[in-house]
């Protein structure tokens, strides 16, 4: 019985000691921008995204959110893109990106270059999880590396 209790209690230890884990997701993506202004402009033109908050005077960053008006984005729930205004000179890391998902990858290059990004990587297919994903590396006006993913129509997200 005392073998009992004291197992009991190791267990009972054990389970209070991991740590409780809380309910994450992505809220935002942030990218420097040596001109705030005119780097909204380019996410605007090249991928939909509507500006919905200014920060500063001069503005230091904008907030931008996916939606069909700039009401329905400030209403909506995507994750935020938020521009800053870097500090010191533009930096191009090809690690430290973000990735849109894009129904077109091709249609979606070609408005980002049209917009004033770079192609860094013009569309391939890597086999992600044994599907064939199509993707797409681009540095935007400021620097920042881009990578644009289409997944197959029929699946909802990256099998892994």
């Amino acid at each position: 019985m005392r073998r009992t209790i004291a197992t009991l209690l190791v267990m009972a230890a054990a389970a209070c000691a991991v740590p409780a884990q809380a309910e994450v997701t992505v809220m935002a993506v942030r990218l420097g921008a040596n001109d705030v202004v005119k780097l909204a402009k380019f996410y605007e033109t090249a991928f939909g995204l509507k500006e919905i908050d200014r920060v500063g005077n001069p503005t230091t960053e904008i907030i931008m959110r996916y939606g069909a008006t700039v009401a329905a984005a400030k209403a909506g729930a995507s994750p935020e893109f938020l521009l800053l205004k870097r500090e010191g000179s533009a930096g191009k890391d090809p690690i430290h990106h973000a990735i849109l998902r894009v129904s077109d990858v091709k249609a979606s290059l070609a408005a980002a270059k049209a917009a004033g990004a770079t192609v860094e990587r013009d569309v391939m297919t890597a086999a992600i999880g044994g599907s064939p994903i199509k993707i797409a590396m681009l540095v935007d006006p400021d620097g920042n590396a881009l990578e644009l993913m289409e997944l197959p129509a029929t699946m909802t997200h990256l099998p892994h």
